[in-house]
């Protein structure tokens, strides 16, 4: 009979119930700061093309970088 790894199976379920409760957070509380803070950026330092551009999607930046950093902890097991 083979035995089974649980430890493994938790850490999983633990990325992605931390990562759910950040996104819920995120999405009501932390990303109109952002929305804010990127606008007094881009008006305050009269940014234009290129910079505006990614000044202004700060949240899809933040956003992405987050499910790209859980889903390369997953893949590479940086979680014991």
């Amino acid at each position: 009979m083979k035995r089974m790894n649980k430890k493994g199976q938790l850490a999983v379920v633990g990325i992605v119930f931390s990562l759910m409760i950040f996104l819920i957070l995120f999405a009501l509380f932390f990303a109109g700061w952002v929305n804010v803070w990127a606008q007094q950026m881009i008006v305050v330092n009269s940014l234009t093309g290129v910079e505006a551009f990614l000044v202004s999607n700060m949240n899809l930046w933040i956003v992405l970088g987050t499910l790209v950093g859980a889903i390369a902890t997953l893949y590479y097991g940086g979680v014991s």
